[in-house]
C-alpha cells in the first residue's frame, strides 16, 4: 500500500507493487528509492525478509505469470514475453528453460500431454 502522505513504500509492501508492475522493467535501485534506502541496505534487507534477491523474486513473478500464459491462453512467445516484462523473446526463452529445464514452447506442449 502507498503512504499518500509521503508517497513511500516499506519493503513489505514492495512485493505488491512488483506483482502489480511485473509486465514492466523494474530496476531494483528504484525499489530503493521508493523505499528510501540506499541500495545495498534494500537488497540486504529484502534478502533477510523473502529468503533471496529481489531481482531472483522479480524473476520468478515474471516466470509464474509467463507459465500462466503458455497453460491457460495460445498466446504466442513473443506476446507472453512482453506482456511479463522480459526485454525480447530470447531473454524470455532463455530464463524460463534455465528456470524450468525446458523451453516454453516444450513445456506447453508437455502440459497439454505432449512430449
Amino acid at each position: 500500500m502507498v503512504n499518500t502522505k509521503t508517497d513511500n513504500y516499506s519493503i513489505r509492501n514492495i512485493i505488491e507493487y512488483i506483482d502489480e508492475h511485473s509486465g514492466d522493467n523494474i530496476p531494483v535501485s528504484e525499489l530503493a528509492k521508493m523505499c528510501n534506502m540506499s541500495y545495498s541496505y534494500f537488497a540486504k534487507e529484502f534478502k533477510s525478509m523473502y529468503g533471496q534477491s529481489c531481482k531472483e523474486y522479480i524473476e520468478f513473478i515474471k516466470l509464474s505469470k509467463a507459465e500462466n500464459l503458455l497453460l491457460f491462453t495460445n498466446s504466442d512467445l513473443n506476446f507472453i514475453s512482453e506482456e511479463t516484462g522480459f526485454a525480447d523473446c530470447s531473454h524470455f526463452i532463455r530464463v524460463f528453460k534455465r528456470r524450468y529445464g525446458m523451453t516454453p514452447k516444450k513445456y506447453r506442449s508437455v502440459a497439454q500431454g505432449g512430449q
